[in-house]
């Protein structure tokens, strides 16, 4: 079967578009339609990797790879490497699965109009079918992922930016009403972190006692389960909040660092209050 090059970046443009609107829901990040389209489209150029020799796993996996690191910084930014890295998981696995379905189609049915190789799939069908068929399986996932979303406890996570000095730290943060400290003195907002994150910022880990951060310590007393407790608290420049397509910026906001690891490997977490 004749296999075009502008059929096939084209119909792989509009698969690459939705795999990349499946991973944005995933992560609960909502980018922008043409940074997507860029991702998508490099996805599609990839594409031409069909017409190359049959190669072995390990170097389909190595090339898959690579693509789905450039596809997550088009589509997604770069806002740190945790988030980086999971994104180019996140997208990977998704990517192999669809490939996988495909693969198991192809191999259960035969058809006729389909080609796969490199673990490129091609479609000799009409272009309303594909979109049809894409825009389906995108709408059957959307509605399986609301339905788990409401059964699993998901929370609302956000980017969040932390300066102090020269030096900045870009980290995930759940939001979550759990955070409800107080600065009694000067009413400012707060963000619960883990300490590993205060140590990245300041570049110490003696808070009270270090020239850098002497001058910020605060101690801040708060309610937990077992009672009342008082956390180490850092007051860094400034920070940026990266919320739904908006950016929050917060003046001298104080860090609270947790005794505990937060929850589901988060970084901060932030009280809804702050994005309202």
């Amino acid at each position: 079967m004749i296999v075009y090059a502008d059929v096939l970046i084209f119909l792989n443009l509009i698969i690459n578009y939705f795999l990349l609107l499946a991973v944005s829901k995933i992560l609960r990040k909502t980018p922008k339609t043409l940074s997507l389209v860029g991702a998508a489209f490099v996805g599609a150029l990839s594409s031409l990797y069909i017409f190359l020799p049959q190669t072995n796993f390990w170097v389909e996996a190595l090339f898959k790879i690579a693509v789905s690191m450039l596809m997550t910084i088009i589509a997604f930014g770069f806002k740190g490497v945790k988030a980086y890295l999971k994104g180019v998981l996140l997208l990977f696995g998704v990517t192999v699965g669809f490939g996988g379905l495909m693969y198991a189609i192809w191999l259960t049915f035969s058809p006729k109009g389909m080609v796969i190789n490199n673990s490129v799939v091609y479609f000799d069908i009409s272009l309303i079918a594909l979109i049809g068929f894409t825009v389906a399986g995108y709408i059957i996932f959307s509605v399986l992922f609301r339905i788990f979303s409401k059964n699993a406890t998901f929370a609302e996570r956000c980017d969040i930016t932390l300066f102090a000095n020269d030096k900045s730290v870009t980290v995930t943060a759940i939001v979550d009403t759990g955070n409800s400290i107080e600065d009694a003195f000067s009413m400012g907002e707060i963000i619960i972190v883990d300490k590993s994150v205060a140590i990245k910022l300041f570049e110490c880990e003696d808070f009270q006692i270090n020239l850098k951060t002497k001058s910020r310590y605060r101690m801040l007393p708060c309610a937990t389960v077992s009672g009342a407790d008082v956390l180490e608290g850092l007051r860094c420049d400034r920070a940026e909040v990266s919320y739904k397509n908006r950016s929050i910026k917060l003046n001298r906001p104080i860090l609270a660092i947790a005794k505990t690891p937060l929850p589901d490997g988060n970084d901060a977490i932030i009280n809804p209050k702050i994005l309202n």
